[in-house]
This record gives C-alpha cells, structure tokens and sequence, in this order.
C-alpha cells in the first residue's frame, strides 16, 4: 500500500495516436494505485488547451460551431496550444482566428481540468479587454459563427435553465469556469454589476461609486472592465470607457478617473 496516498505510473504504452501531429492519444498506463494493486489505467492523451472572455461594451464574444462528438454548441473562443507554443500565445492565436478579435489587455484565469479521471487535458482560462475586430483565419474544416452575447444573457441563463425557462447559454465547462471566475473577479472589484434592464441614470450611479471608490483596487483596469459592462451598452457611458481605456494608467491617470468620475455623477442626475 502507497503510504502517501497517490497513484504511480510503471510504465505506459499507446493504443493509437491521432489529431493535429498525432498529439492525441489512446494510452495504457501500468499504474500502482494507493492500495497497492497494479492496474492498466486507459486514457486519452491530450494537449493543453485555452479559452478567452473576450469583453467589449457589455458584451462578450462567443463562438457556435458544430462538434463531432457533441454536436453543435456555444462556447468561448479557444482551442488547442500548439507543440512549443506558450498557453497565452496561443489564447491570443485562438481568439484571433475565430474571432478576428484582437486585445489589448489580457489576464490570466488559472486552469481547470475537463475529464479528470480519463483525459490529461488542461484548459488555461484568459480574460482579454480593450478589443478591436480584424480577420477571422480558421483552420481547415471549422466553421464557426462569431457573435456577441450581452454578459447578464451568459450570466443569468444557466441559473434559469436549471428552473426550466431558458436554455444554457454556454454548453463548454472551461467556457463556463472562464464566465465564474470573471464574474468573482468583478464581485471584489465592484459587487454586483447593475441588472440588465436598468436605465442608464442608475447604471451611471453605480458605476460613478465604483470609480470614486477604486482607489483601493490594484489592477485598475479590472475596475474599467468592470465599468465597461456596467455602462458600456449606453452611448454615454462607451464613450466615457473609451476615453478611459487610453489613460486609465500612467501620468494623467488619476486626472482621467476624477474626470469619468465627474462625467458618470452627471448622468446619474439626468431625469
């Protein structure tokens, strides 16, 4: 019996590689579980993979596509990291070929496992802000349709699927891992964003405290991003991020907050 509890591998052998360079492969392991019995453990192989939440002006990007094994389904842009390719490169290759998106600020989401017990694939989670949109360039065989999804559509749908009203709105688990760990990263930043159907006079209000109390939060621009999907649906409120996102950081920063700040109050007063 293994005194620490963990499962150790004797040796290995593959049943059959296939997918891009053969990196996909049905393996054999001869593995000593904790208990001491030697077992052969079948699994898949797998190289890393990413997945981007991709914000701009309240919306995030998603892609639908049709999957051999699944069926067609909405998820995050994202696929696999190539051999010798750094995780981040290659979340910022994915978003671009699926998307044509390109970003200005990116942020790391950590990892999350998809089949723990059969699959050796980790999925290395961004969140990416500050897009422009360029040319899509998909690999043979995809078709992908591109759109935008309002954040609360992709926050709220999963909650009123399970009561039956609505279906999922992201069927990936990584995509959904992705939409959680944004969501608590916007919580610290700002609480709760304003619900999707406010008007924009209490939209602004909430934003306006936010950006007079974002002193105290290290990364300014998770408190632009949370701006962003606060009041970025309202022309009044895109254009104040627009100009934000130029001089949020830097000399003129703390002029540039003081003058959204100012901006967001007065259209917090407009009836």
């Amino acid at each position: 019996m293994s005194g620490d509890g963990r499962w150790h591998k004797r040796g290995s052998r593959v049943l059959h590689a296939g997918g891009p360079q053969d990196r996909i492969r049905l393996t054999v392991d001869e593995a000593v579980r904790p208990d001491g019995a030697t077992v052969g453990y079948p699994h898949v192989a797998a190289p890393d993979s990413v997945r981007v939440l991709a914000v701009r002006r309240d919306k995030v990007a998603t892609v639908t596509q049709h999957h051999y094994l699944h069926g067609t389904i909405t998820d995050l842009p994202g696929g696999l990291v190539d051999d010798g390719e750094e995780p981040a490169q290659a979340a910022r290759r994915e978003l671009a070929e699926e998307t044509g998106l390109t970003a200005q600020w990116w942020h790391p989401l950590g990892t999350v496992v998809t089949a723990r017990a059969t699959s050796t694939e980790r999925v290395h989670l961004y969140l990416a802000h500050g897009c422009t949109e360029g040319t899509t360039s998909l690999d043979a065989g995809e078709a992908v349709r591109a759109q935008w999804r309002s954040w609360h559509e992709l926050e709220q749908a999963d909650a009123l699927s399970l009561l039956g009203d609505a279906t999922p709105a992201l069927a990936d688990a990584a995509s959904l891992a992705a939409l959680q760990r944004t969501g608590a990263l916007l919580r610290i930043v700002g609480d709760e964003l304003p619900p999707p159907h406010t008007e924009l006079t209490k939209a602004a209000w909430a934003a306006y405290l936010v950006a007079e109390a974002g002193a105290g939060i290290p990364n300014n621009r998770l408190l632009l991003l949370w701006m962003d999907l606060a009041v970025g649906r309202f022309a009044e409120g895109a254009a104040i991020v627009a100009e934000l996102e130029t001089h949020y950081a830097g000399p003129d920063a703390e002029g540039a907050w003081a003058k959204a700040a100012h901006r967001l109050f007065t259209l917090a007063q407009q009836r």
